[in-house]
């Protein structure tokens, strides 16, 4: 495996970076069906990042990490990411199965604001947030996760910021940032059928800034 290159994203990363992103979270769906849920999903985690950036590998990109940082943000809310992410759930009304993705995208963003008041209500307050994280399964056992992770906390560190959070769930690895040294702050599971199913739950996790 050659080195991977981090650097900044640029635009024309977005249809390989919207590919992993389906493949992570989407497969279940028909390719196309998949592809709209995971271009979605990205255009609403580009309405809030500040900062992005992806590994490039044999002229590939296979990483991305976005970061927000509030202080640094001027755009509207209704951003054109934001409206890009609005017309997405559109059509995905039209899809096949697209109902069902879009209901799991808006479930899951549902899940994220009541654990940001959970942890509100506990005293917890942040200034950033590590908005999405995702790293192709084939450029995985390399150190790559550790090192995007490094230069968004440089960015961070730059921009001022102490603490930040993200979300996770049992989907991800969240023993990448148990073993960072972020911290549980809240959490949701949601109800199985009964079907013998294993629950799903979401996380906030928060962490400090190294500071260096």
């Amino acid at each position: 495996m050659n080195e991977p290159i981090i650097r900044t994203l640029r635009k024309s990363d977005y249809p390989a970076l919207i590919d992993v992103v389906r493949r992570m979270w989407y497969s279940e769906y028909d390719e196309k069906t998949g592809l709209l849920a995971a271009e979605t999903d990205w255009e609403n985690c580009l309405a809030r990042a500040t900062c992005a950036f992806t590994a490039e590998l044999d002229g590939e990109p296979v990483a991305l990490i976005l970061g927000r940082v509030d202080a640094v943000d001027h755009r509207r809310p209704l951003n054109t990411h934001r409206i890009n992410s609005l017309r997405g759930l559109l059509r995905l009304v039209c899809a096949k199965d697209g109902l069902k993705a879009a209901g799991d995208i808006l479930g899951i963003l549902n899940i994220d604001e009541h654990l940001r008041k959970q942890a509100t209500q506990t005293g917890h307050d942040y200034s950033a947030e590590v908005v999405l994280f995702v790293l192709d399964p084939a450029a995985r056992g390399h150190g790559l996760g550790r090192r995007m992770f490094d230069t968004l906390m440089t960015a961070f560190r730059e921009a001022g910021v102490s603490k930040y959070f993200l979300f996770t769930d049992t989907t991800c690895d969240v023993g990448f940032y148990v073993h960072l040294g972020l911290a549980q702050v809240s959490e949701h599971t949601l109800p199985t059928n009964g079907d013998g199913e294993q629950a799903t739950s979401f996380y906030l996790y928060e962490g400090l800034v190294p500071e260096n």
